[in-house]
């Protein structure tokens, strides 16, 4: 009976988790209680002196819980993918929870605590940087939709929502832990806790009510083609009929008054090699709303191919054909004005298994997991340095943010570093259908809008396009699988924000800690097990 409810135990700690993640729940407040049930379960194992293997598996149930109730809708778009992606985060999950049981056992209880937030900071920032990252689920991303809360992400970024969330469930189980064991509360640890939810609340409320947007009005279109990306945009539909509807809805809300069109991803579907862009049905199109509209600038997206002439150093992941040469498939942001001159901007952050593969260059093996999807199947090329796009007309900067970037803190702060003063996010998330994984992408969207306090125009083929402002808040949000065209006056900001100057600070501190405490416990656990044979050869 005991296994049992250690196992509902476990079980209730991935609900919790998932019930206060956006468009599941929407109950954030409930993560501060999220890691009790499975903390408990640790200090019953503890106690009974179970097997390190024991506490992973019942931390492997709660995380694959969460992970299973929150990320589900992954399948849609490909259902490998979404085994993979949620078995694989639950592991990492679990790792990090048995790491933290390791560190109390050898170390002592109170770095173990201690050790439970080095190492799932240090995690998730390395889970931000490596070849497997997947940072849907990084904890300070539960306030995505309580964005009054959180205003203070302009100094920490998410992973400070992180560090909050798992320092207020240590106290708070601390306090639950006494009356578990005593039928009394610690009061204190009671107290603490809930004085440490409330006052980064008021911290932020009162940072929001006070906060007022500055710098020059920009007007923007953004169009919402809602063209099918499994029937209709690689297939079933011409490239110049999609653009033709784009054209068309754009036309309805551009005025002379109009600075920028934002158009989605890959709005232009057909390869098209760069250096004959100008040359293309969609380009010329949407071009030729330059001269009835001159002030006008575009951002659109395309799939783009750049040819590595001779003289030139083509990248090490770039293809080879007899015919042309070296060349290179990228996922772009082109920019265009009145003018001739053309900007590009290559998605860096790629999304696995569809754009990239993982570790590709040391495990070949990994080219026959590749994911067909969208016109990619993991050869897409990036670029080192994100692209600012601008016009000599006016003091616009614009980061052209393209889908999956939009969930990484730090890598946008790279374009605000760069001069960007206004955002833009181009996506298709409608791979996913009616599901929380386009309102979970949008809600993210408003982290980047406080972490940098930047107003973000953002056009989804299919999902909802939007407007956000510098304190994060969403507006004239289109529906769900509708076509629409939607306007606004959105304001620029030179200033850079303290995260946008440092990013991931306090993972890269966690991550600098997390070595040296394994260190220590690997070194306690060692002498322990000397300690142990010396006493029985005695």
């Amino acid at each position: 009976m005991d296994k049992v409810k250690l196992l509902l135990w476990s079980i209730c700690s991935g609900a919790i988790f998932a019930l206060s993640w956006p468009a599941i729940g929407d109950l954030s407040t409930l993560i501060f209680w999220a890691f009790i049930p499975v903390l408990w379960v640790e200090h019953q194992l503890s106690e009974k002196s179970r097997s390190a293997l024991a506490v992973f598996l019942h931390g492997y149930l709660a995380f694959f819980v969460f992970n299973l109730s929150t990320t589900w809708w992954i399948k849609n778009a490909d259902l490998m993918g979404s085994v993979m992606a949620i078995v694989c985060n639950s592991f990492f999950m679990a790792t990090v929870f048995w790491l933290f049981h390791l560190t109390k056992k050898n170390v002592g209880k109170k770095e173990g605590y201690l050790g439970l937030i080095i190492y799932w900071v240090a995690f998730e920032y390395l889970h931000i940087n490596w070849e497997l990252s997947w940072t849907w689920l990084t904890f300070g991303n539960v306030f995505a939709s309580s964005i009054k809360n959180i205003q203070w992400y302009e100094y920490t970024g998410v992973l400070g929502g992180s560090f909050w969330v798992l320092a207020v469930n240590l106290i708070l189980f601390q306090a639950t832990l006494s009356y578990l064991q005593n039928k009394k509360y610690n009061l204190k640890a009671l107290i603490f806790g809930l004085t440490l939810i409330v006052i980064p609340v008021l911290v932020g409320k009162y940072m929001h009510s006070t906060y007022e947007e500055i710098g020059d009005e920009v007007q923007f279109v953004v169009v919402q083609p809602n063209i099918d990306p499994y029937n209709q945009k690689f297939n079933g539909m011409s490239n110049s009929e999609q653009v033709d509807r784009m054209y068309e809805l754009a036309k309805q809300k551009i005025t002379k008054e109009t600075d920028y069109l934002i158009l989605p991803e890959t709005s232009i579907p057909e390869w098209e090699w760069e250096h004959t862009v100008p040359y293309s049905y969609g380009y010329q199109k949407l071009h030729s709303l330059t001269k009835d509209f001159p002030n006008l600038k575009a951002v659109v997206g395309m799939n783009s191919t750049v040819l590595f002439t001779p003289g030139m150093k083509p990248p090490n992941n770039a293809e080879f054909h007899e015919t042309v040469g070296y060349f290179q498939n990228y996922n772009t942001a082109l920019h265009f004005d009145s003018s001739s001159a053309l900007q590009f901007h290559h998605k860096s952050k790629l999304v696995l298994g569809v754009e990239k593969l993982p570790f590709v260059d040391v495990l070949p093996i990994m080219k026959k997991l590749s994911i067909k999807l969208g016109g990619s199947s993991g050869k897409l090329g990036t670029q080192p340095i994100p692209s600012v796009f601008n016009s000599i007309e006016n003091d616009v900067y614009l980061a052209p943010i393209i889908c999956y970037e939009s969930i990484y803190g730090e890598y946008v702060t790279q374009y605000t570093r760069e001069g960007a003063n206004i955002f833009s996010i181009i996506t298709n998330d409608g791979w996913w259908d009616d599901t929380p994984g386009y309102k979970q992408h949008l809600a993210y969207a408003s982290l980047r809008a406080i972490e940098n306090r930047r107003s973000i125009a953002r056009s989804a083929n299919t999902g909802t396009s939007a407007f956000i402002n510098q304190k994060g808040e969403i507006f004239e949000a289109t529906d769900w699988w509708e076509e629409a065209v939607i306007s606004a006056t959105l304001k620029t900001n030179d200033k850079l924000t303290f995260y946008a100057k440092y990013g991931d600070y306090i993972g890269r501190t966690a991550g600098f800690i997390a070595p040296l405490l394994l260190l220590l416990t690997i070194v306690k656990k060692m002498n322990k097990t000397g300690q142990r044979l010396s006493l029985r050869k005695t």
